[in-house]
């Protein structure tokens, strides 16, 4: 039993090639009255040609002797394309049932990918390589740089003004600034909360520092004076309450907030 993979040739031409630009794009919806427009991405200026015009047929031959002949069985694996092992990978697995093919061979899956890659591997490094000297290869390359690129800048930019704006509203898939008042206008709004959150933990730290003394235990502490400081718990907590900021991170004071509390025992 031996494995034999026939070159074979395909009439039609692969026209599924790697575009070769990637264009800016935009689209603007509106929320609550504003209108927001975001920066995208397309590809586009025509595929690249595809001139391999060939495919891999993959089978299995045995010879086996009946009534005192000799007879040849011929198996088919499965057909991958040129351009397949460089679109979708080289995992025969993925072209047929594998697992079927092996059992009407009397052998195991692993018994059958051994055999077949023993011949195959060699194609398969050989296509690659082939692929990586053409324009095609470094346009796709050049166009994953980009793509990667875009996104952690996108990822960095949403993560320091969380809930105040987006990457995709100031900036192009290119990094080139579009609108730069809206950038004017996050990094305004970022500022603000910035101060806004700094002010509130001095004015805790500031009452914690001022009043610890008197709220170490809260069995020290008179029946009226309690319930003034759980009124005083609540309605702070109630101001800075997550569903009470939308868009604003309040941790930083709600742990402040929960501090005074334990201490004054309420």
């Amino acid at each position: 039993m031996y494995c034999v993979i026939q070159e074979v040739p395909l009439k039609k031409p692969d026209t599924h090639g790697e575009y070769k630009e990637i264009a800016v794009d935009s689209y603007s919806f509106t929320i609550n009255g504003n209108m927001i427009k975001k920066y995208t991405y397309t590809k586009g200026g025509g595929q690249y040609e595809r001139p391999v015009r060939k495919a891999y047929k993959i089978s299995v031959h045995e010879s086996y002797r009946e009534n005192g002949r000799v007879r040849k069985r011929q198996t088919s694996i499965c057909t991958i394309g040129y351009y397949d092992i460089i679109d979708w990978g080289s995992w025969i697995g993925d072209y047929c049932n594998l697992d079927a093919k092996a059992e009407s061979l009397g052998m195991t899956a692993e018994e059958l990918t051994d055999m077949i890659y023993g011949k195959f591997q060699p194609i398969i490094d050989r296509t690659k390589e082939e692929f990586r000297q053409t324009d095609e290869y470094a346009a796709k390359i050049e166009h994953e740089r980009i793509l990667n690129e875009h996104l952690r800048k996108k990822e960095d930019f949403d993560k320091k003004y969380n809930g105040l704006g987006e990457y995709d509203e100031c900036y192009d898939v290119f990094g080139v600034l579009r609108e730069p008042e809206r950038l004017k206008q996050i990094k305004a709004q970022y500022k603000f909360r910035q101060e806004y959150e700094e002010k509130s933990r001095s004015y805790w730290n500031n009452s914690w520092s001022n009043y610890t003394s008197s709220f170490n235990m809260a069995d020290t502490m008179d029946p009226q004076k309690a319930e003034a400081y759980k009124a005083i718990y609540k309605a702070a907590a109630k101001a800075l309450h997550p569903d009470a900021n939308p868009g604003k991170d309040t941790s930083g004071a709600m742990q402040v907030l929960n501090e005074l509390k334990q201490q004054w025992g309420v």
